[in-house]
């Protein structure tokens, strides 16, 4: 990919390793308080903020510990500062793996999770980091109460609703479940006001309120959110993909997702277990993988839920992937539609797309114009022949399918060219009025590039590590506006 326009100073891009620890650098002159924060704000000063994670990074003589980089916000998207996060540097630990942000402390400023999966020799850990004016400010460290494995892979968040106090989930889906590898758990926390923890508890699928037993491979916990989506209004729901299920009759790695209703009641209930069975995505598919990528998202009284089955064979097209997304008012999931190539202004179907990798949803707070389904196919490259997994991104407001777009480095108003194995798409998330675009693997940028597209009439802008150290795949994971 062709480089273009680079936001802030000073870019290093792939720099020499700097050995020891790092700070957040101070803040530059801001806000007094949160009071004044816009939608999706770290800092309260009113310009929206996002992050971008680079969990192969090498710090120092910590080879692959992760980093994370905060994007402050300017006048327009795209237009800020780049500051690195502090971490506790680990071999291996993939620190910014997955991100998940909410309020969780009560105030206005936007909160962080961040995982790290490999941390701790492999067992994982997930961290906090409270938003305030000075910048994040680190919070406490999450462990898993039993022993565990990639505990971190996948993170969400909640703030606080009717009797449920803010929640963090933690996806372990490498994790033994009475003698089954890999079979997958997920770990809630509770919070206080202040953010600390007050409560911790695991969920796996031997769990009653769920369907199903844990069995090897499941990979329960791969995705996660926190919703309310059946049971008592103003509690949460769980929502938790398993891709690697061997649901009986439909195939192996066939895949599915569950909802845990009002789950921290204890309640049995009957829950939802989502699969080929009714999702009517299309015929099973033998590693179809159901619920690789998540996405929720709370707008007014309707509850959205996307879920991606990149294995999907369409049209006899093996692993050409699909979208559903399905709808609540409260009542539990209902209407699954399929989202997929070949409608709403995206390319033919091929074998090998697997549309549907990454996925984000966004509100009308963030958009200015309805619900938007933002749709990563990392491994597709559209009309380029030469160039295979250049990838692309399709960006869909649910109400205006005509307003639809197909967003590459060829066809899109996206500056450059495609180039091979690129995987533009790999991650894709929103701040408010900009799509995010992660490129790990960028042709010209061997460390990653980062696209910010914004949702109206300005350029995109490119945007490269501005730090020292050895990041590797920036842009691998995104963290921007809450669902």
């Amino acid at each position: 990919m062709k480089r273009w326009t680079t936001a802030g100073a000073g870019v290093l891009g792939c720099c020499a390793l700097l050995a020891g620890a790092f700070l957040i650098p101070p803040q530059l002159a801001g806000a007094s308080s949160c009071e004044q924060a816009s939608s999706v704000d770290f800092d309260g000063d009113g310009r929206d903020d996002f992050v971008v994670g680079d969990p192969k990074a090498t710090l120092g003589d910590a080879v692959s510990a992760g980093q994370v980089t905060v994007y402050y916000g300017g006048d327009r998207p795209g237009r800020g500062r780049l500051v690195p996060l502090q971490g506790d540097p680990q071999d291996g630990a993939g620190f910014g793996h997955s991100f998940a942000t909410a309020y969780l402390n009560g105030d206005k400023c936007l909160d962080l999770v961040v995982g790290s999966p490999w941390a701790d020799g492999g067992t994982g850990r997930a961290q906090i980091f409270l938003g305030s004016p000075q910048g994040f400010e680190p919070g406490a460290v999450l462990k898993p109460s039993r022993t565990s494995r990639t505990f971190g892979w996948s993170v969400a968040a909640a703030a606080k609703t009717g009797a449920d106090r803010a929640t963090i989930t933690v996806g372990a889906p490498y994790e033994e479940v009475a003698g089954e590898p890999s079979a997958g758990a997920v770990h809630l926390f509770t919070l206080d006001d202040q953010g600390a923890v007050a409560g911790q508890a695991a969920v796996d699928q031997n769990d009653d309120r769920l369907s199903g037993v844990s069995e090897a491979g499941d990979l329960f916990g791969w995705a996660v959110a926190l919703g309310r989506i059946r049971g008592e209004a103003e509690r949460l729901d769980l929502i938790v993909s398993e891709p690697g299920e061997d649901v009986e009759g439909q195939g192996e790695d066939t895949g599915s997702f569950s909802v845990a209703e009002d789950v921290h009641t204890g309640r049995v209930s009957a829950g939802e277990h989502w699969n080929y069975g009714n999702l009517e995505i299309g015929a099973p598919t033998p590693g179809g993988n159901i619920g690789w990528s998540l996405a929720h998202l709370r707008e007014g009284d309707v509850s959205y839920v996307a879920v991606g089955a990149p294995g999907q064979t369409v049209d006899g097209k093996e692993r050409a992937g699909r979208v559903v997304l399905l709808t609540s008012t409260g009542r539990g999931l209902n209407s699954p539609e399929v989202i997929e190539q070949n409608r709403d202004k995206a390319p033919y179907i091929e074998a090998g797309d697997r549309y549907g990798r990454a996925l984000a949803l966004a509100g009308n707070d963030v958009t200015s114009g309805g619900v938007h389904l933002a749709v990563g196919v990392p491994h597709d490259g559209p009309g380029t022949g030469n160039n295979p997994e250049s990838g692309w991104v399709h960006l869909v407001p649910l109400d205006r399918r005509d307003k639809a777009l197909l967003i590459d480095a060829l066809n899109s108003d996206v500056p450059g060219d495609p180039g091979a194995y690129e995987h533009f798409g790999s991650s894709v998330a929103f701040t408010a009025g900009a799509l995010l675009i992660g490129v790990p693997d960028d042709r010209d940028r061997p460390c990653g590039s980062l696209v910010v597209r914004p949702l109206g009439d300005e350029d995109p802008v490119q945007l490269v590590p501005d730090s020292a150290y050895d990041e590797t795949d920036f842009g691998g994971a995104l963290g921007g506006a809450p669902g």
